[in-house]
C-alpha cells in the first residue's frame, strides 16, 4: 500500500542559529509586487568567496605567504562570527539563538516562547552550522501546539517555508545532506 503523505525531502534534527519576526501585511504586500527584492547574504558571501579564491590563486603564484596570511584572517573571521552566533543579513547584524530544529528543504519546526496563528508569515533568518552559511526565509505557521511538558519553551512552531529562492533552497538541501551524513556516521561509530 503506497503511503498518500509521502514526504517531499529529508528532515532531520539539527543545531541552528534562529531568528524570527512576524511579517506585516504591507510588507507581504510588497514584495509580492516586487518592490522588495533582495540578493541573500549567502549569495553575497559566495561571490565574495569565488573573487577571494581567483584573487588569493594570483597571489599564490607570486607571493605565497601572503596568500596564505589572507586565506587565514578570512577563516579567523568565519571562526568568530560562528563563536558569536551573528549573521550579516540585508546590511544588518542578526543576532540568532541556538535552537533545536527539526527541518527540511520545505519546512522546520521548533520550540518557541511565541505563539502564532496559522497563517501568519514570519521571516527566518538561520545560521547554519558548521558551515555558518545565513539564509533568509519566509514561512507560514502551519500549526502552533501548546506543549505540556514544563521545561523549555512553550510551544512548538511548524512552519512552511514560502517561494525559497532556488540558491537557499539547494544550500539548504546540501547543509541537510552533510549533517544527516554526519549523524549517519556518529550513530555507526557509537554502535
Amino acid at each position: 500500500m503506497e503511503r498518500q503523505d509521502r514526504r517531499r525531502y529529508f528532515r532531520i534534527n539539527d543545531w541552528v542559529g534562529l531568528s524570527y519576526r512576524v511579517i506585516d501585511e504591507d510588507e507581504l504586500r510588497a514584495a509580492a509586487q516586487g518592490d522588495n527584492v533582495q540578493i541573500s547574504s549567502a549569495q553575497v558571501i559566495e561571490t565574495i568567496d569565488r573573487e577571494l579564491l581567483d584573487a588569493l590563486n594570483v597571489l599564490w603564484q607570486g607571493n605565497p605567504a601572503a596568500a596564505n596570511v589572507i586565506g587565514l584572517l578570512n577563516k579567523k573571521l568565519d571562526f568568530i562570527a560562528a563563536e558569536l552566533e551573528v549573521g550579516y543579513l540585508g546590511g544588518e547584524l542578526i543576532k540568532h539563538e541556538n535552537t533545536r530544529v527539526n527541518i527540511s528543504a520545505c519546512g522546520m519546526a521548533f520550540e518557541s516562547d511565541d505563539r502564532f496563528d496559522v497563517g501568519e508569515v514570519l521571516e527566518l533568518n538561520l545560521l547554519l552550522k558548521p558551515m555558518n552559511s545565513n539564509l533568509k526565509l519566509k514561512g507560514c505557521v502551519n500549526g502552533c501546539d501548546r506543549l505540556d511538558s514544563g521545561s523549555g519553551k512553550p510551544y512548538l512552531l511548524r512552519v512552511d517555508f514560502l517561494d525559497t529562492d532556488t540558491h537557499v533552497r539547494e544550500e539548504l538541501i546540501q547543509h541537510i545532506v552533510r549533517r544527516q551524513s554526519m549523524q549517519l556516521s556518529e550513530k555507526r561509530q557509537q554502535s
